[in-house]
């Protein structure tokens, strides 16, 4: 009896762990860490995936910055999925100009966050005057109960 209640704990115990794991993701994911920056080029019709793992309940804020002192600026867009695809959040203009920002309390878990320029590029040439440069914040704040 106290072998089969140890294997129902390790079991129990093992599986309650697979949550937090790191999910396999492809090469082009960029895995974000928490208080850290990616700084990139956001290119007409491209859409950047990242991902990132959190081990307990946190408050998130992802938040994307361009340069304010121009208008041809891309126009970042962003949704926060599960890891096994189901929506949590979208937004465009959340942020500072025309910049999302995503805050929300997120459990512990694997996280994607897909990003894409809202403005898109019509032009058959291309659009080489848009500035492109985009930067994402990742900030975390440990969820409390009180």
């Amino acid at each position: 009896m106290l072998e089969r209640r140890f294997w129902l704990v390790f079991l129990f115990t093992t599986f309650l762990a697979f949550p937090l794991q790191a999910k396999s993701f492809p090469d082009n994911f960029i895995k974000l860490e928490p208080g850290t920056s990616y700084e990139g080029q956001l290119n007409p019709k491209e859409v950047m995936r990242f991902y990132f793992v959190l081990e307990r309940g946190m408050d998130v804020v992802l938040e994307s910055h361009t340069t304010l002192k121009r208008s041809n600026n891309v126009y970042p867009g962003a949704v926060l999925f599960h890891a096994d695809g189901s929506v949590i959040k979208r937004d465009w203009n959340g942020g500072q100009g025309r910049n999302f920002r995503i805050s929300e309390s997120l459990a512990a878990g694997t996280y994607v966050l897909r990003v894409e320029d809202g403005r898109g590029c019509g032009s058959l040439h291309g659009c080489p005057e848009i500035i492109k440069d985009f930067t994402l914040t990742f900030e975390v704040q440990e969820t409390s109960p009180f």
